[in-house]
């Protein structure tokens, strides 16, 4: 769904911003791009969406090849949410907004209502749609730049930063709703800064260092490897330190770590 080969970028007059990037992903995996401001996620984002073309290498995306595909026809197939929504919304209503996309695709009427209101249904903004966006708080309209790419139902999604500014009601809806594009077989790229929320959705963490590829493994093995975690100027979740510092099995979550706590003596264990 995902292919990225020998990919490389240079603005112009230059040096290489990335070099050497290459990776994949398949329907139903959650990709966490990570590494330090500077590494070149931001430009491995817009490369990845077609904005920009790479000075070397290729990228397909669900079978197209970005450099020679039309932005509008990638964007059917990945679709983004940038981390300030306002760089992404132009639409007096939210409404208006969401059915944006929907509009634009060779579907049915009826077929474009009902991506619409799923889409402000799973968002929570269906009381929202005749708002206009930007007069809604921060977690509002980082939902709705988020329905907009929803109700176009593209096969892989790029979120950058999706979880800045969002309380913890909020954030467990923006939880729900990856799962569930991951249980319907979407491809999603996350950038972030928050080990946390990666350790609770990724299943593979994409580090970059100084425009090069430094990791590509399962959150579990990256964030047990401190050279790894170094590079890419992360810390390992709470949870990994404090299952290490107990010399407990290293785990991601708080039920992990629960199973691996040793069992009480028995003069402790109620009758």
């Amino acid at each position: 769904m995902l292919k990225v080969e020998g990919v490389a970028y240079h603005y112009p007059g230059g040096a290489d911003v990335l070099a050497d990037v290459t990776f994949s992903a398949g329907p139903g995996e959650v990709l966490a791009l990570v590494g330090r401001n500077g590494a070149g996620k931001s430009t491995l984002l817009r490369l990845l969406n077609g904005l920009r073309k790479p000075t070397r290498g290729t990228i397909t995306v669900d079978g197209m090849n970005t450099a020679d595909t039309p932005v509008h026809l990638v964007s059917r197939a990945i679709g983004t949410v940038f981390q300030a929504p306002e760089q992404q919304i132009f639409n007096a209503t939210v409404r208006d907004e969401v059915m944006f996309g929907p509009r634009n695709l060779p579907i049915p009427p009826e077929e474009r209502e009902r991506r619409v209101a799923e889409a402000l249904a799973r968002t929570r903004l269906e009381a929202f749609g005749k708002h206009h966006p930007l007069d809604l708080d921060q977690a509002r309209r980082r939902f709705v730049a988020l329905a907009s790419v929803l109700a176009t139902g593209p096969a892989a999604l790029l979120l950058d930063e999706p979880q800045r500014g969002l309380d913890a009601r909020n954030a467990a809806l923006l939880e729900e709703i990856v799962r569930a594009e991951q249980a319907a077989g979407r491809c999603i790229v996350i950038v972030c800064h928050d080990m946390e929320f990666v350790a609770r959705l990724a299943t593979r963490v994409i580090a970059l260092a100084e425009g090069r590829l430094s990791a590509d493994l399962p959150p579990l093995a990256f964030f047990t490897d401190p050279a790894l975690t170094a590079q890419a100027s992360v810390e390992a979740p709470d949870m990994v330190r404090l299952s290490t510092a107990l010399s407990l099995p290293p785990v991601l979550d708080p039920a992990a770590f629960a199973a691996a706590w040793p069992p009480l003596p028995p003069q402790f264990r109620k009758s």
